[in-house]
């Protein structure tokens, strides 16, 4: 007897659609899954070089920062050997770190923060001709700088002012009226650093004719003895004829009371790197002279 198995119609179709269905989304749970794991493993890898080139900068930043501090040290050193130092010029100290720094003595530059409007007026003059401009400068600057919100007659009193001290020569080109060609013009003349005095062995012209009681006679003096330095007012007054003598003592104490003839500090300013990497180590700091040697009264590290 022959049996004939009769299906339905449509009933096979179904079965093949059904097991399609289940197939399909089973390749796209693979699909997705293998795109998640290599997600997560491309962010895996990233997140390790990251963190393997923190920790390298890390390594070079603190290996720059012992080239900074030896820097100083070397520094040091050599003033006490020669006090006319002023540069390390890319000491090599080995390993492939190197440092380098400067010297300088802000008493040859007028404190920005602590002139008064005639000095400020002396050194301005000789980059800007305008007498009506030097005014508006001079008091644009002083209302940058003073604490109060009144303007003065040529003044600026608006709401972007500092109204406290300037913290670098270069914030002058926010002060209205002056211009970045000003300012640099402006640079070796002016500083925020140091105590207000003014080094008269060292100073330009420009900023010794800001002392009281200093005339032509004694720039002139005072240039012509770069060489020799003076030590003291007395040795000056000394050099100069009867007429100059008698308007320098006419202000003999404002003159001693602002003019030095050494420097009473040095500012140094110490770097330290490793190979030609970017990445430096910087400190400004503050010292004084004492007795053949450099005292560190003050550290800013970057």
């Amino acid at each position: 007897m022959i049996c004939a198995l009769k299906l339905r119609p449509g009933a096979g179709e179904g079965a093949v659609q059904g097991g399609g269905t289940r197939s399909g989304f089973a390749l796209l749970a693979v699909l997705w899954t293998l795109t998640a794991v290599t997600v997560l493993t491309s962010a895996a890898i990233t997140v390790a070089r990251l963190g393997s080139l923190t920790t390298r900068n890390r390594v070079l930043l603190a290996r720059a920062g012992w080239a900074r501090e030896a820097c100083a040290e070397i520094l040091e050193a050599r003033y006490a050997q020669d006090a006319a130092v002023r540069h390390l010029d890319s000491v090599d100290l080995g390993r492939r770190t190197w440092c380098r720094a400067t010297l300088e003595d802000p008493s040859v530059k007028l404190n920005l923060n602590l002139a008064d409007r005639p000095a400020l007026v002396t050194v301005l003059r000789t980059a800007v001709r305008s007498p009506a401009l030097l005014d508006s400068l001079v008091d644009a600057l002083l209302d940058w700088r003073d604490p109060d919100q009144v303007p003065r007659r040529l003044g600026d009193e608006s709401s972007r002012n500092r109204n406290g001290p300037l913290a670098d020569v270069s914030e002058l080109r926010y002060v209205r009226g002056f211009t970045d060609s000003l300012v640099a013009s402006l640079v070796p003349l002016l500083t925020t650093r140091g105590s207000g005095a003014i080094n008269v062995n060292g100073a330009p012209p420009e900023v010794v004719e800001t002392l009281p009681g200093v005339t032509e006679e004694v720039v002139q003096v005072l240039v012509m003895r770069r060489g020799q330095a003076l030590r003291n007012a007395d040795e000056l007054i000394g050099l100069l004829s009867p007429s100059a003598r008698v308007v320098l003592l006419a202000s003999y104490p404002e003159f001693v009371r602002t003019a030095v003839f050494a420097p009473p500090q040095l500012v140094a300013t110490v770097i330290g790197g490793v190979g030609a990497t970017t990445l430096e180590a910087r400190a400004t700091l503050t010292m004084v002279p004492v007795a053949g040697r450099l005292a560190v009264i003050r550290r800013e590290a970057e």
